[in-house]
């Protein structure tokens, strides 16, 4: 007679459904009672997911190992879907009970493993389980989509300054604060002000919340963090990092990303909920941290004079400054692509790009400015046809703005007509799921095409287009080069005559990487260097030949 185990499992779905283990343990008793079959042992996977592997399951663990000591030649389930939620799960455990000289048995299903037709049965039962989970899901995701288009909120941490109300909405959260005359949607209001109105960076917002004593949302909720093993109360004071998280969060401007979070492949679907602030002092808000994190110098050792102005020409992402060891006691700074720094952008890897040492470009580039202020010449013209080419080149951007303006709100309409057909019989409801996603998506793009095109309009306001003429600008750059100008004179100078600097690395004749680097300005014509750089015509690119080695 065979020695046999039982292996129970049911997950927290399964619980809702069905009840709990007991059920599959009550049934395995009269079963073996029938049988005359000897109990070897129980093992019992409570509350445990289906999709887990064997292997990665409690009881499941220690079957495997006691098949491995042969202590019984039969397991025995309730069901096949007992042993996994996906075909592979189930033939894996199988597989690596049969190694072990275990049969498997279904206590309510005509299949045995200890014979072919029976182990064929169960390649084609385990198909069916995995079909079984995938319609569930695919059920119970077009279902979410729905209530979540909807407005519902379907779980997760509700962003500060909302509640969920009982019909399971978001909606604008205007209960006092514990010992505050505030609640949390006047904080959300007062982070935007000083932000979008006042210019305050978000280490500044968040001293000042600490120190008017506001609690966030994990000190005013009781919530924990895990920290290791245990869960741990949170410091209780806002950081610059929750406060910028906050600000970019489309939510508060009546807009949430309903999936941003999920590692799963699907459709960001875009929902209105409730406004905290109104989308033009959201849209200010993203101005001024832009600005801030190109301009801001307070925590920075060195002040990079080209930052945020130089291009790799690889990978096309920009260079930052860094500052390297050249001797024991001193640092040299180096222009680095950021494609260098981290795995990110188009590349397989890190960008092999070549560093720029930092004082060498700085002061080329900044003498090519000065040298064209005090002696413009016939580049004069040129100037000015780039101040006129960039003004027709915002309105470009700004009637292109509108037009992807218009075929946003045009999508509603599409929406409507969908609808339509589904009221009219025509269609189906999952035709209408998948019409109102590609829909949502669709416009999600259109918008974000809308909100790269605004960014690009405002990197136009620059100091070129504060004056009428050529005359006019370079008049102004001649007064602030009077004297010593300090770092940010200069850098509204450069910012003003410099479109871009591009950086190509090739491989040079000895074998080892050489830069090229292309200075765009916004004029062009014959210019000298110094640091013994030859003379060289230029269009609107001045090419140059850097070989100095890396670092």
């Amino acid at each position: 007679m065979p020695t046999c185990a039982i292996y129970c499992r049911v997950s927290s779905e399964d619980q809702a459904e069905r009840g709990t283990i007991e059920n599959q343990i009550e049934f395995a008793t009269k079963y073996c009672d029938l049988h005359q079959l000897d109990i070897a042992g129980w093992y019992k996977d409570d509350g445990v997911t289906g999709t887990l592997p064997m292997e990665k399951r409690p009881a499941g663990r220690q079957l495997l190992k006691d098949a491995k000591a042969g202590k019984f030649d039969l397991l025995l389930i309730y069901r096949l879907d007992r042993l996994g939620r996906s075909a592979r799960v189930i033939l894996n455990a199988v597989y690596e009970l049969e190694q072990y000289g275990v049969k498997i048995r279904s206590m309510t299903e005509p299949f045995d493993t200890g014979d072919p037709n029976g182990r064929f049965l169960l390649t084609i039962l385990a198909g069916v389980a995995d079909l079984e989970r995938e319609t569930i899901l695919e059920r119970m995701w077009y279902g979410a989509n729905r209530a979540a288009r909807a407005g519902k909120w379907l779980g997760g941490i509700v962003p500060y300054g909302y509640r969920v109300n009982e019909e399971g909405y978001l909606e604008i959260n205007e209960d006092p604060l514990p010992g505050m005359d505030m609640n949390e949607a006047d904080v959300v209001r007062l982070i935007y002000r000083l932000i979008a109105e006042q210019g305050y960076s978000t280490i500044k917002v968040a001293d000042y919340l600490n120190a008017l004593g506001v609690p966030p949302s994990y000190t005013k909720d009781g919530r924990q963090i895990k920290k290791g093993k245990r869960k741990v109360n949170t410091a209780g004071i806002w950081r610059p990092g929750r406060i910028r998280n906050m600000v970019v969060n489309t939510t508060y401007m009546g807009l949430h990303q309903y999936g941003k979070r999920t590692k799963k492949n699907r459709d960001l679907i875009m929902r209105e909920v409730p406004a905290i602030v109104s989308r033009e002092v959201w849209e200010k808000a993203q101005q001024v941290l832009r600005e801030n994190q190109l301009e801001a110098t307070r925590n920075a050792k060195r002040q990079y004079l080209l930052r945020g102005l130089i291009k790799c020409g690889i990978c096309g992402l920009s260079y930052q400054g860094i500052a390297y060891p050249s001797t024991q006691t001193k640092l040299k700074g180096y222009y680095v692509c950021n494609g260098k720094i981290a795995y990110h952008g188009p590349l397989q890897g890190k960008c092999p790009s070549k560093n720029v040492p930092q004082e060498w470009i700085e002061n080329l580039v900044w003498q090519t400015c000065v040298d064209f202020i005090n002696h413009p010449g016939e580049a004069m013209k040129e100037l000015a046809a780039t101040m006129e080419e960039r003004k027709s080149q915002k309105a470009a951007l700004e009637a292109e703005k509108e037009f992807f303006l218009k075929a946003a709100k045009e999508k509603d309409n599409e929406k409507d007509s969908i609808l339509d057909l589904y009221r009219k019989k025509i269609i189906g409801s999952l035709d209408v799921e998948k019409q109102l996603q590609k829909i949502a998506q669709e416009k999600a793009e259109l918008e974000q095409r809308v909100r790269d095109l605004e960014r690009q309009i405002e990197a136009e306001d620059g100091l070129a287009h504060q004056f009428r003429t050529a005359e006019e600008l370079l008049a102004d750059l001649r007064a602030k080069l009077q004297g010593d100008p300090s770092f940010e004179v200069r850098r509204e100078i450069v910012k003003a005559l410099v479109r871009e600097i591009i950086i190509d690395t090739k491989p040079g004749d000895n074998g080892r990487p050489q830069a090229s680097i292309f200075v765009r300005y916004s004029f062009s014509g014959s210019l000298s260097y110094s640091n013994g750089i030859p003379r060289t015509d230029m269009d609107s690119y001045c090419q140059l030949k850097e070989n100095q080695q890396d670092k």
